[in-house]
Protein backbone atom coordinates (compact mmCIF):
# COMPACT_ATOMS: atom_id res chain seq x y z
CA UNK A 1 0.00 0.00 0.00
CA UNK A 2 1.23 3.60 -0.66
CA UNK A 3 -0.49 5.19 2.02
CA UNK A 4 2.03 6.53 4.85
CA UNK A 5 2.23 4.64 8.28
CA UNK A 6 0.33 5.36 10.54
CA UNK A 7 -1.58 8.53 9.38
CA UNK A 8 -5.52 8.22 10.39
CA UNK A 9 -8.66 9.80 9.89
CA UNK A 10 -11.41 9.96 12.02
CA UNK A 11 -15.21 9.80 10.47
CA UNK A 12 -17.28 12.04 12.15
CA UNK A 13 -21.51 11.16 11.22
CA UNK A 14 -23.30 14.19 11.64
CA UNK A 15 -27.39 14.83 11.17
CA UNK A 16 -28.72 18.30 12.28
CA UNK A 17 -25.86 18.99 14.61
CA UNK A 18 -25.61 22.57 14.31
CA UNK A 19 -27.29 23.11 17.39
CA UNK A 20 -24.28 21.91 19.37
CA UNK A 21 -21.55 21.41 17.10
CA UNK A 22 -17.82 21.76 18.56
CA UNK A 23 -16.18 23.58 16.06
CA UNK A 24 -13.45 24.52 18.33
CA UNK A 25 -12.77 21.66 19.80
CA UNK A 26 -12.33 19.77 16.26
CA UNK A 27 -9.90 22.71 15.23
CA UNK A 28 -7.94 22.64 18.35
CA UNK A 29 -7.63 19.05 17.84
CA UNK A 30 -6.12 19.41 13.98
CA UNK A 31 -3.85 21.95 14.85
CA UNK A 32 -2.04 19.82 17.80
CA UNK A 33 -2.79 16.27 15.84
CA UNK A 34 -0.38 16.21 12.81
CA UNK A 35 -1.46 13.10 11.62
CA UNK A 36 -4.90 12.52 12.06
CA UNK A 37 -7.31 13.90 9.84
CA UNK A 38 -11.41 14.66 10.16
CA UNK A 39 -13.68 13.82 7.37
CA UNK A 40 -17.30 15.00 8.54
CA UNK A 41 -20.19 13.25 6.98
CA UNK A 42 -23.44 15.45 6.43
CA UNK A 43 -26.60 12.80 6.92
CA UNK A 44 -29.29 14.99 5.65
CA UNK A 45 -29.05 17.77 7.72
CA UNK A 46 -32.20 20.35 7.21
CA UNK A 47 -30.02 22.53 9.74
CA UNK A 48 -27.06 24.69 8.88
CA UNK A 49 -25.05 21.71 9.70
CA UNK A 50 -23.35 22.07 6.27
CA UNK A 51 -22.64 25.32 6.78
CA UNK A 52 -21.16 24.89 9.95
CA UNK A 53 -18.95 22.21 8.70
CA UNK A 54 -17.41 24.16 5.81
CA UNK A 55 -16.74 26.90 7.80
CA UNK A 56 -14.50 24.38 9.84
CA UNK A 57 -13.06 22.74 6.68
CA UNK A 58 -11.97 26.34 5.38
CA UNK A 59 -9.33 27.15 8.05
CA UNK A 60 -7.72 23.88 7.05
CA UNK A 61 -8.94 22.38 3.99
CA UNK A 62 -5.97 19.87 3.33
CA UNK A 63 -6.70 17.98 6.57
CA UNK A 64 -10.39 18.43 6.71
CA UNK A 65 -13.20 16.79 4.28
CA UNK A 66 -16.99 17.06 4.16
CA UNK A 67 -18.67 14.41 2.89
CA UNK A 68 -22.37 15.39 2.20
CA UNK A 69 -25.81 14.51 0.55
CA UNK A 70 -29.49 15.74 0.72
CA UNK A 71 -31.04 12.98 2.06
CA UNK A 72 -31.23 11.34 5.39
CA UNK A 73 -29.89 7.47 5.25
CA UNK A 74 -29.09 7.32 8.91
CA UNK A 75 -25.59 6.21 10.69
CA UNK A 76 -24.45 3.49 9.62
CA UNK A 77 -24.64 4.54 5.70
CA UNK A 78 -22.88 7.95 7.00
CA UNK A 79 -19.88 6.10 8.57
CA UNK A 80 -19.99 3.93 5.48
CA UNK A 81 -19.98 6.12 2.79
CA UNK A 82 -17.27 8.17 5.16
CA UNK A 83 -14.83 5.20 4.89
CA UNK A 84 -15.79 3.98 1.25
CA UNK A 85 -14.41 7.57 0.13
CA UNK A 86 -11.59 7.89 2.71
CA UNK A 87 -10.24 4.65 1.71
CA UNK A 88 -10.37 5.08 -2.12
CA UNK A 89 -7.88 8.32 -1.53
CA UNK A 90 -4.98 5.40 -0.46
CA UNK A 91 -3.42 8.04 1.71
CA UNK A 92 -4.54 6.42 5.25
CA UNK A 93 -3.23 3.40 7.01
CA UNK A 94 -6.26 3.41 9.79
CA UNK A 95 -9.64 4.76 9.93
CA UNK A 96 -11.57 5.33 12.47
CA UNK A 97 -15.26 6.91 13.19
CA UNK A 98 -16.63 8.31 16.04
CA UNK A 99 -20.26 10.39 17.34
CA UNK A 100 -20.23 14.05 16.49
CA UNK A 101 -21.00 15.12 19.78
CA UNK A 102 -17.72 14.18 21.21
CA UNK A 103 -19.53 11.63 24.13
CA UNK A 104 -16.13 10.10 23.76
CA UNK A 105 -13.52 12.54 23.65
CA UNK A 106 -10.97 13.10 21.07
CA UNK A 107 -8.43 12.56 23.59
CA UNK A 108 -9.46 9.18 23.77
CA UNK A 109 -10.36 9.07 20.33
CA UNK A 110 -6.09 9.73 20.22
CA UNK A 111 -5.34 7.13 22.96
CA UNK A 112 -7.54 4.43 20.79
CA UNK A 113 -5.69 5.07 17.34
CA UNK A 114 -2.11 5.08 19.32
CA UNK A 115 -3.29 1.66 20.72
CA UNK A 116 -4.02 0.65 17.53
CA UNK A 117 -0.55 1.74 16.01
CA UNK A 118 1.66 -0.09 18.21
CA UNK A 119 0.15 -3.35 18.33
CA UNK A 120 1.17 -5.44 15.51
CA UNK A 121 -1.10 -8.03 15.21
CA UNK A 122 -4.51 -5.52 15.58
CA UNK A 123 -6.70 -5.06 13.42
CA UNK A 124 -9.56 -3.35 14.82
CA UNK A 125 -9.51 -1.19 18.62
CA UNK A 126 -13.42 -1.20 19.96
CA UNK A 127 -13.50 1.26 22.24
CA UNK A 128 -15.71 0.25 25.76
CA UNK A 129 -17.78 1.95 28.56
CA UNK A 130 -16.93 0.11 31.20
CA UNK A 131 -17.34 1.96 34.64
CA UNK A 132 -14.78 1.55 36.94
CA UNK A 133 -12.32 3.36 39.78
CA UNK A 134 -10.32 6.09 38.63
CA UNK A 135 -12.07 6.62 35.16
CA UNK A 136 -15.21 9.45 34.42
CA UNK A 137 -18.03 6.86 32.42
CA UNK A 138 -20.83 9.24 32.41
CA UNK A 139 -24.09 7.22 31.14
CA UNK A 140 -27.31 7.77 32.73
CA UNK A 141 -28.85 4.59 34.73
CA UNK A 142 -31.39 3.69 32.01
CA UNK A 143 -29.47 3.95 29.21
CA UNK A 144 -26.57 1.61 30.79
CA UNK A 145 -29.17 -0.95 32.28
CA UNK A 146 -30.48 -1.49 28.68
CA UNK A 147 -27.19 -1.05 26.81
CA UNK A 148 -26.36 -4.83 29.45
CA UNK A 149 -29.45 -6.25 28.42
CA UNK A 150 -29.01 -5.79 24.44
CA UNK A 151 -25.21 -6.74 24.76
CA UNK A 152 -26.13 -10.02 26.99
CA UNK A 153 -28.83 -11.38 24.22
CA UNK A 154 -26.65 -10.50 21.32
CA UNK A 155 -23.60 -12.23 23.24
CA UNK A 156 -25.93 -15.59 23.47
CA UNK A 157 -27.06 -15.21 19.82
CA UNK A 158 -24.07 -14.74 17.76
CA UNK A 159 -21.56 -15.51 20.60
CA UNK A 160 -19.71 -12.06 20.15
CA UNK A 161 -17.01 -11.67 23.06
CA UNK A 162 -17.83 -8.22 23.11
CA UNK A 163 -18.85 -6.20 25.95
CA UNK A 164 -20.09 -3.28 24.45
CA UNK A 165 -21.15 -3.33 20.77
CA UNK A 166 -22.87 -0.15 20.52
CA UNK A 167 -20.09 2.93 21.61
CA UNK A 168 -19.61 5.05 18.98
CA UNK A 169 -15.60 4.81 19.01
CA UNK A 170 -13.86 2.34 16.88
CA UNK A 171 -10.72 1.97 14.61
CA UNK A 172 -10.61 0.07 11.65
CA UNK A 173 -6.53 -1.03 9.38
CA UNK A 174 -7.28 -0.23 5.77
CA UNK A 175 -6.13 -3.98 4.76
CA UNK A 176 -9.13 -5.31 6.37
CA UNK A 177 -11.87 -1.87 6.48
CA UNK A 178 -12.87 -2.16 2.67
CA UNK A 179 -14.03 -5.59 2.94
CA UNK A 180 -15.85 -4.46 6.40
CA UNK A 181 -17.63 -1.70 5.02
CA UNK A 182 -18.11 -2.91 1.31
CA UNK A 183 -21.89 -3.75 1.15
CA UNK A 184 -24.62 -1.52 2.96
CA UNK A 185 -26.00 -2.38 6.34
CA UNK A 186 -29.53 -3.79 7.31
CA UNK A 187 -29.63 -1.79 10.14
CA UNK A 188 -29.61 1.75 10.23
CA UNK A 189 -28.24 1.88 14.38
CA UNK A 190 -27.33 -1.41 15.44
CA UNK A 191 -24.94 -2.16 12.24
CA UNK A 192 -21.94 -2.05 14.73
CA UNK A 193 -22.85 -5.87 15.63
CA UNK A 194 -23.15 -7.02 11.57
CA UNK A 195 -19.54 -5.00 11.07
CA UNK A 196 -18.22 -7.39 13.70
CA UNK A 197 -19.54 -10.17 12.42
CA UNK A 198 -18.73 -9.32 9.03
CA UNK A 199 -15.03 -9.38 10.67
CA UNK A 200 -15.45 -12.98 11.92
CA UNK A 201 -16.48 -14.36 8.14
CA UNK A 202 -13.63 -12.66 6.68
CA UNK A 203 -10.94 -13.72 9.08
CA UNK A 204 -10.59 -16.74 11.58
CA UNK A 205 -8.63 -14.89 14.29
CA UNK A 206 -11.06 -12.35 14.75
CA UNK A 207 -11.20 -12.64 18.20
CA UNK A 208 -6.98 -11.97 18.24
CA UNK A 209 -7.21 -8.83 15.83
CA UNK A 210 -10.07 -7.33 17.54
CA UNK A 211 -9.00 -5.57 20.69
CA UNK A 212 -12.19 -4.02 22.53
CA UNK A 213 -10.28 -0.91 25.11
CA UNK A 214 -12.07 0.77 27.82
CA UNK A 215 -11.94 3.90 27.65
CA UNK A 216 -11.43 6.41 30.24
CA UNK A 217 -13.94 9.40 29.56
CA UNK A 218 -17.12 8.89 28.18
CA UNK A 219 -19.89 11.95 29.11
CA UNK A 220 -23.07 11.20 27.55
CA UNK A 221 -24.73 14.13 25.80
CA UNK A 222 -27.71 15.54 26.04
CA UNK A 223 -29.98 15.37 23.04
CA UNK A 224 -29.14 12.05 22.03
CA UNK A 225 -30.64 10.50 18.10
CA UNK A 226 -31.62 7.46 20.03
CA UNK A 227 -34.43 8.41 22.75
CA UNK A 228 -34.97 5.51 26.01
CA UNK A 229 -38.54 5.10 24.45
CA UNK A 230 -36.70 3.68 21.00
CA UNK A 231 -35.18 1.18 22.82
CA UNK A 232 -38.24 0.03 24.14
CA UNK A 233 -40.23 0.86 22.28
CA UNK A 234 -38.93 -1.00 19.04
CA UNK A 235 -41.84 -2.93 17.56
CA UNK A 236 -41.57 -6.48 18.12
CA UNK A 237 -41.73 -7.69 14.13
CA UNK A 238 -38.53 -4.45 13.12
CA UNK A 239 -36.74 -6.33 16.15
CA UNK A 240 -37.42 -9.62 14.41
CA UNK A 241 -36.89 -8.85 10.81
CA UNK A 242 -33.32 -7.26 11.87
CA UNK A 243 -32.32 -11.17 13.83
CA UNK A 244 -33.45 -12.94 10.82
CA UNK A 245 -31.61 -10.59 8.61
CA UNK A 246 -28.61 -11.10 10.32
CA UNK A 247 -29.35 -14.22 10.33
CA UNK A 248 -29.48 -14.82 7.05
CA UNK A 249 -26.63 -13.07 5.84
CA UNK A 250 -24.52 -14.83 7.89
CA UNK A 251 -25.91 -18.47 7.77
CA UNK A 252 -22.23 -19.97 7.75
CA UNK A 253 -22.24 -19.11 11.34
CA UNK A 254 -23.34 -22.99 13.04
CA UNK A 255 -23.93 -21.10 16.27
CA UNK A 256 -23.02 -23.56 19.62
Amino acid sequence: NDFMAGKTCIIIPCFNEAGRFKAAEFRDFINKVSDIDLCFVNDGSVDNTLEKLTDLQCTRPERIKVVTYADNRGKAEAVRQGFLQMLALGEYQWVAFADADLATPLSEMFRLINIAREEPEVMIIMGSRLERMGVTIRRKFYRHFTGRIFATVISGLFRLNAYDTQCGAKVFHADIAGAVFKQPFISHWLFDVEMLLRVRNLRRDYNRIIHEIPLNVWLEQGHSKIRFSHLLMLSFSNQCMYIIGICKQFHGYKGR
